[in-house]
């Protein structure tokens, strides 16, 4: 556990401001996962051997318990050889690559709370009996039932094997659900010939292991059948790999509007290769990085702005935040020379200054709806996953003078939704 937590804290502070080459510190991160990996097996082997009666019952589960295990952590040791996602995992059955994500988010997750609430849980043990000590009358003895004892003390091991199993499950069946959503958005800043524009907003298709090129004909059927007058792809066009562009441009390319498409970057964007990934998309379509692109529709000028990819408001270590990419697209601007400004940003969180700047209309995604949600889309407040994360987790949000827009995605990173169902959007400006 301390090799994990000192891994995990490198990651969270250290690496914002030493300059490792991203090799070294893709496989420091994925050491920590194969850590956990280890830790839970070493414990539920424990567990089997010592809390199941049967000996032929202890050793099929101990068995099963360390296939799982090799299962799983198998694509790990490959990407701590070759520094980066295999592209096995591109290929494999989803249901396989699925379950690896969910496995291994879970483990990262859950596990240090666990780990926290075991060291709480011995620590007031200790107490107690520290207190008891003083006392020199015995317990009377009481008879236990030894069925209930071992599954007890082993559901640290059976609980998230059968977990894995039914969200496996769940999430194949789900895996090639899309809806397509159509709203309304009050835009008065608009000129009136061009009042009842329409945009097909596309977001987080992350291409590659979970959402395949083979569904990307459907994307297309649906996307054209809208007929929108532009089309906005709002980042994570892939998800791990730019082994997956030819195959995602391939398919933008097959998407028809009248006044054309555009993107911004997404975070996944930039796991592989940043500038391999800009210069690939900008042959085909507009990437707007803190760029402009001023059309003209109807007699009418409009401009689409993008914002490079922020984790964080104001600039962290070495990287930029949305305040500062906010503030360079929008340098030279003029409303009246190029007509009211409608920006792509992943992150929603850059609605924040780009509101704050005047922009009329922001469009974003990343949240994917808040993946795993207790409410349902557009009942507000939004209760789930989401809110732990995220300002603005799916939907529409008003400020004064400014609408933004989060987007649900298409695709997945994390094979499991729940009340957060893909989509594709369009928007009409009335």
């Amino acid at each position: 556990m301390g090799l994990i937590a000192a891994l995990w804290l490198f990651g969270q502070y250290a690496s914002r401001y030493i300059d490792l080459p991203r090799g070294i510190g893709f496989r420091l991160f994925v050491t920590g996962i194969v850590c956990m990996n280890v830790l839970w097996w070493s414990v539920a082997d424990r567990r089997f051997a010592r809390h199941v009666l049967s000996a032929k019952r202890s050793r099929w589960l101990r068995l099963v318990s360390a296939a799982f295990s090799i299962a799983l952590i198998v694509p790990l040791v490959e990407m701590i050889v070759i520094g980066r996602f295999p592209s096995f995992l591109q290929t494999a059955p989803t249901w396989y690559t699925g379950a690896v994500t969910m496995w291994h988010i879970g483990l990262a997750v859950l596990m240090p709370m666990v780990a926290g609430l075991r060291l709480l849980v011995l620590g007031i043990a200790a107490g107690v009996r520290r207190l008891r000590r003083a006392s020199t009358v015995m317990p009377e003895a009481r008879p236990v039932d030894l069925t209930r004892r071992a599954l007890l003390k082993t559901s640290f091991a059976t609980v998230p094997m059968l977990a894995l199993t039914g969200g496996t499950a769940f999430t194949y069946v789900q895996n090639r659900r899309l809806q397509v959503n159509r709203r309304e958005l009050s835009a008065p800043w608009l000129p009136p010939r061009l009042r009842g524009l329409t945009i097909t907003h596309i977001s987080d298709l992350h291409v590659g292991r979970l959402y395949r090129p083979d569904q990307l004909p459907r994307l297309v059927e649906l996307v054209n059948k809208l007929r929108s007058d532009l089309i906005v792809v709002t980042g994570d066009i892939v998800d791990v790999s730019n082994d997956m562009l030819p195959p995602a441009l391939e398919a933008f390319g097959q998407m028809h509007a009248p006044h054309g498409m555009f993107a911004c970057i997404g975070n996944h964007d930039e796991f592989d290769d940043r500038a391999e990934f800009i210069s690939a998309v900008n042959e085909r379509f507009p990437m707007l990085i803190n760029q402009r692109r001023t059309l003209t529709i109807g007699g009418e000028r409009l401009t689409l702005g993008g914002v490079d990819w922020a984790r964080f408001d104001q600039s962290s270590g070495r990287r930029a935040g949305h305040h500062q990419h906010v503030q360079t697209m929008l340098r030279g601007y003029d409303a009246v020379a190029d007509g009211p400004l409608v920006t792509l940003a992943h992150h929603p969180h850059a609605w924040d200054s780009l509101a704050l700047a005047g922009v009329p209309l922001t469009l974003s995604g990343h949240t994917h709806g808040g993946q795993i949600m207790l409410t349902p889309p557009d009942v507000r407040p939004d209760i789930g996953a989401g809110e732990v994360l995220f300002r603005y987790i799916r939907g529409v949000y008003e400020k004064p003078g400014s609408t933004l827009f989060v987007n649900r995605g298409v695709g997945n990173w994390f094979p499991l939704r729940v009340n957060s169902p893909a989509e594709i959007v369009q928007i009409q400006l009335v």
